[in-house]
């Protein structure tokens, strides 16, 4: 399977950070995070957010499907039920 692959950036938080993207189906967001190597512990959560990216319960399902971090970064695979794109947060919590 092929997913879409979205790159951005976020910026260190003492234990989270999070960035906002905009989407539908499936996809991998690959984030650059120069702090998180293969070893770091990551977990992620998404909500829909609206245009001053304020989160609300949207209709869509959404789900974080798979989270791996790398040496400077991660890749969070979600899936965003919707026919058309939606405006999202993905937050990333480490350790």
């Amino acid at each position: 399977m092929t997913l879409q692959i979205v790159k951005t950036d976020i910026q260190p938080g003492e234990r989270a950070s999070w960035g906002y993207f905009t989407g539908c189906g499936d996809m991998i967001l690959d984030v650059g995070a120069s702090w998180i190597t293969p070893d770091s512990q990551v977990s992620a959560s998404i909500v829909e957010v609206d245009d001053d990216n304020v989160p609300k319960m949207g209709a869509a399902r959404m789900t974080v499907r798979n989270v791996q971090p790398y040496q400077g970064g991660i890749q969070t695979w979600v899936s965003i039920e919707w026919d058309s794109p939606l405006r999202v947060r993905v937050s990333h919590f480490y350790d």
